[in-house]
C-alpha cells in the first residue's frame, strides 16, 4: 500500500510547510502508521499546533497548548485512544480514511475558525498559572507570604504578557506594603506618611556619619593637603532606642528622622566635626 497526503494536506504543505522534507516526513508516518492516506487538523493559520514552538506572545503560547490539549482530548474521546485513528507528534496527524477521525478534525478546525479557543475552562486555568509565574518570576521580589496569586488577584484586568513591576508595586502598596528606599525588603507601616521608608538594617547603614580627615599630599609643600571623607561605623547606640521604639511601632524607620537623630546626638556631632558639641 502506498502511503499518501490527503489533498488537502498536500496543498497545506506546500503552503505551510517550514521544512523542504515536510511530505516526506508525513508519507513515512503515514506508512508507520499503515494508513493509506494522512491528514493534519488546521487552525486558521495552519497546522495545529502544541504551543512548543515559537510564538510571537506568551498569550498566544498558552492559546497554542490549551487548544492542543483540547483536540486531544476531542480525539480521544470520539475514536479512541493515541496511535489508532490519530497519532501526536507536535502536529496532531490523522488517518484521511477513518470517517471518524475526519468528523473530529473538521469539527475541530470549524470550531477554530468560529472562536479562536475550543475549551474556555482550560485556556482560562493556563492563563492564569502562567500569570501567576509571570508575577513570581519578575525581578521584583516578594514580601514573605505573599504569593503571586494574591498579587493576581489584586490587579484590575490583568492581562498575559502585560503585567509590569509597577503594576504589581501597585498592587503590593494597595495591600499595605512599602518597598524600603535602598534594598528589596517590604515594609507594612501603620500609618501613611510622607518621607523615604528603610528597614532596620539600611536606617543602620544610613546613620554612618560622614567622617573627615585631611592629608598631606606626598610630595607637596606642607600646607598642601587633601581632605579625604570616609563614612564611620553605624551609630548602633544613638538609633537603637528609636529603632526599637516609634520604627518598630509603625512598622518602617524613615530617613528624615535617622538623619535628624544622627546630627542631633553628640556622637554624630563629634564623628562629623572632630569635637564636642
Amino acid at each position: 500500500m502506498n502511503a499518501m497526503l490527503a489533498p488537502e494536506l498536500a496543498d497545506a504543505v506546500d503552503k505551510f510547510g517550514a521544512r523542504y522534507d515536510t511530505a516526506q516526513n508525513l508519507i513515512s508516518e503515514c506508512a508507520a502508521h499503515d494508513w493509506a492516506r494522512i491528514a493534519l487538523v488546521m487552525d486558521v493559520s495552519g497546522f495545529l499546533e502544541d504551543g512548543d514552538h515559537w510564538y510571537a506572545t506568551e498569550a498566544e503560547q498558552v492559546l497554542a497548548a490549551s487548544n492542543y490539549e483540547a483536540a486531544k482530548r476531542m480525539f480521544t474521546e470520539e475514536c479512541g485512544p493515541i496511535g489508532g485513528a490519530w497519532d501526536d507528534t507536535g502536529w496532531l496527524m490523522y488517518d484521511a480514511d477513518n470517517p471518524s477521525a475526519v468528523a473530529v478534525a473538521e469539527r475541530i478546525t470549524g470550531a477554530l475558525h468560529g472562536y479562536p479557543i475550543l475549551d474556555e475552562e482550560d485556556h482560562s486555568e493556563r492563563e492564569h498559572a502562567a500569570m501567576i509565574e509571570e508575577i513570581e518570576g519578575s525581578p521584583l521580589t516578594l514580601p514573605d507570604g505573599v504569593g503571586g496569586e494574591d498579587v493576581l488577584s489584586a490587579l484590575d484586568f490583568p492581562q498575559l504578557g502585560c503585567i509590569t513591576m509597577d503594576m504589581v508595586e501597585e498592587a503590593l502598596s494597595g495591600m499595605g506594603y512599602v518597598a524600603c528606599s535602598d534594598c528589596e525588603e517590604w515594609l507594612t507601616p501603620m500609618d501613611s506618611r510622607r518621607g523615604e521608608p528603610l528597614c532596620r538594617e539600611c536606617a543602620l547603614e544610613e546613620s554612618r556619619p560622614v567622617e573627615t580627615s585631611v592629608v598631606p599630599i606626598p610630595g607637596g609643600q606642607p600646607w598642601q593637603a587633601r581632605t579625604v571623607y570616609e563614612h564611620g561605623e553605624p551609630l548602633t547606640a544613638v538609633l537603637t532606642p528609636y529603632l526599637d521604639g516609634y520604627a518598630a511601632k509603625q512598622g518602617a524607620a524613615y530617613r528624615e528622622d535617622v538623619r535628624a537623630i544622627v546630627r542631633g546626638s553628640a556622637q554624630g556631632y563629634r564623628a562629623v566635626y572632630g569635637r564636642a558639641a
